[in-house]
């Protein structure tokens, strides 16, 4: 039991840097008001996350995270954003925006409290996290789902880019 305590104190601090470091950028990703601010806050708060990762002695799920996510995705929305009209500032939000987005924020923290409140579930002891445990569990029954994720991102971009463009031309016709 000591030995667990002194555990966990030695991983608080690390632990609680790495939080905040990704809550700031999660912030980050939905108050900014440039896309490629938000992508970048989204890049600084997947590197935050890998770090959690790292503090949990979980190296595999970091360098996923890094890789996938840091890498692949950021991209992805930067080459979106390059794709997108010059500046992509939008104009306030209006009352139905920022209502849907006040319900989604006390959704998001309703939920964040009643995790904190249940507690961390407890580690299976016998739970096999080898890399080749994972490969199996990840390449045998969720092959599919997994590479299904490539064309819904490739579907993703283009509706995106063909709503971006369609109301740019909405809005230039609006201003002649």
């Amino acid at each position: 039991p000591a030995r667990v305590d002194l555990l966990m104190q030695d991983q608080f601090l690390p632990a609680l840097i790495g939080s905040i470091a990704t809550v700031l950028g999660a912030f980050g990703v939905v108050l900014s008001r440039r896309p490629v601010h938000a992508a970048l806050a989204l890049l600084g708060h997947t590197l935050a996350l890998a770090g959690l990762f790292v503090v949990l002695s979980s190296e595999l799920v970091a360098m996923g995270q890094v890789v996938i996510y840091s890498g692949a995705i950021v991209v992805l929305f930067l080459f979106v954003v390059a794709l997108l009209p010059s500046g992509g500032v939008e104009g306030a939000l209006g009352s139905g925006q920022a209502a849907a987005a006040l319900i989604m924020v006390a959704v998001v923290l309703g939920t964040l409290g009643t995790v904190v409140g249940t507690g961390a579930p407890l580690a299976r002891s016998a739970a096999d996290s080898s890399v080749e445990a994972i490969g199996r569990a990840l390449f045998g029954p969720l092959i599919v789902p997994f590479e299904l994720t490539a064309p819904l991102l490739l579907v993703a971009v283009v509706g995106a880019v063909v709503i971006w463009r369609r109301q740019g031309r909405q809005i230039g016709r609006a201003h002649v």
